[in-house]
C-alpha cells in the first residue's frame, strides 16, 4: 500500500510534497544532526539524534503520517489533481486482506 501511494505520486508537485512532508517531521532533525556533526555543536547532535530515534523507535507511525500530509499538501496547498489513489479504499482493502489472514 505504501509503494503505490508513492508511486502515484511522481508528478513535480507529488515529489516536492513528499520533500516537505519529510522535513516537517524527521528531515529537519537529520539536517541538525549533520550541521552538529560538521560544526561540532553538541545541542544540535543531541537533538537530532533524540528525534531520529524517537521517529526510528517501535509504534512510532512516521511513514503513514509523512504520507498522509504529503498528499494533503499535494491535493489542497499545491493544487495538484494527479493523484488518484484514495486512501480510505486502500485502508479499507489492507484490513480486508489482515482479516482473511486471520
Amino acid at each position: 500500500m505504501v509503494w503505490e501511494v508513492i508511486k502515484s505520486m511522481r508528478s513535480v508537485r507529488g515529489m516536492i510534497a513528499l520533500f516537505i512532508a519529510y522535513m516537517i517531521y524527521h528531515g529537519w532533525a537529520a539536517l541538525f544532526f549533520v550541521i552538529g556533526i560538521l560544526f561540532s555543536n553538541l545541542w544540535l547532535i543531541g537533538i537530532g539524534t533524540a528525534v531520529m530515534l524517537f521517529w526510528f523507535g517501535p509504534g512510532t507511525p512516521l511513514i503513514p503520517l509523512v504520507l498522509i500530509t504529503a498528499m494533503f499538501i499535494q491535493r489542497y496547498l499545491l493544487l495538484d489533481n494527479t493523484n488518484k489513489v484514495n486512501l480510505k479504499d486502500k485502508w479499507r482493502e489492507l484490513n480486508q486482506v489482515n482479516q482473511e489472514k486471520q
